[in-house]
């Protein structure tokens, strides 16, 4: 699967899941067949497309609809 696959599936998952926990968020990716979960989710952070919270993942406001 291509990196750029794996980013799409992550940010579906955070659409879909707006605050997940960090290890569940790993767990499901890899569930979903995202290779590298960690990595997929390092870019979505450098994107902003989600931020990092306590111990969790959230969506930005401003992503909730692209």
């Amino acid at each position: 699967m291509s990196e750029s696959r794996d980013l799409e599936i992550a940010k579906r998952y955070f659409q879909t899941n707006l605050s997940v926990g960090e290890t569940i968020a790993v767990r499901d990716l890899k569930a979903l067949g995202v290779r590298e979960p960690e990595k997929a989710i390092a870019e979505l952070l450098r994107r902003g497309v989600i931020e990092r919270g306590e111990g969790c993942y959230n969506l930005l406001r401003d992503k909730r609809k692209e």
